[in-house]
């Protein structure tokens, strides 16, 4: 298999399906997306100095630990280019998180699926068509309000409709987070 960066892998960004491409994570494993031997794959993007997308981690571990029986892959982007690859790596080992990382320093996977904040989730079928993007739940009302606890778990609905086989009844939701910027850093300013 080929190590090209990302960029390389992911260069004909025409279209809403993810080409297929082979990515090395921070970890030095490659991984293929989209993953045949998988009917979802989600990929998160997220940066390690977000506050509203380190609240999500502990999320993002369950639900990845309790689709992965289910032909689910995921995948972190980390989208900070300031970001070194030990930085993710102890940021993951902050929060005893285990998916595997990728630095999308280009920002060809956040192109690829339009996402504009961190933390937000993109949700691949098996032919790599873009089911969903947006948020992982509504936990956040707006911008520093929280809920007790969420009541929209959009991400795991989205997620259940590919696995069932039906189109995704919300294929997109806003994500409430730190805007991603073109340059490659996640702003601490947040979202509406």
């Amino acid at each position: 298999m080929n190590n090209l960066p990302v960029a390389f892998l992911l260069l004909a960004l025409t279209s809403v399906q993810l080409p297929a491409s082979i990515l090395l994570d921070v970890d030095g494993n490659e991984h293929v997306l989209p993953d045949p031997n998988a009917k979802a794959t989600i990929v998160y993007f997220v940066t390690q100095d977000c506050p509203i997308s380190n609240r999500f981690m502990p999320e993002i571990r369950r639900i990845c630990g309790e689709y992965s029986s289910r032909d689910t892959r995921c995948l972190m982007a980390y989208v900070d280019a300031t970001a070194t690859a030990d930085e993710i790596r102890e940021h993951r080992q902050t929060y005893e998180n285990t998916v595997p990382a990728v630095h999308d320093l280009n920002h060809a996977l956040v192109g690829l699926a339009d996402a504009s904040v961190t933390p937000e989730a993109a949700l691949f079928d098996r032919e790599g068509n873009l089911a969903y993007r947006g948020r992982i739940n509504n936990f956040y009302a707006d911008l520093g309000t929280p809920r007790r606890q969420a009541t929209k778990h959009d991400l795991r609905d989205a997620l259940e409709d590919v696995l069932a086989g039906r189109a995704v009844s919300q294929p997109r939701t806003q994500a409430v987070g730190c805007f991603i910027s073109k340059f490659g850093t996640a702003q601490r300013q947040e979202s509406p």
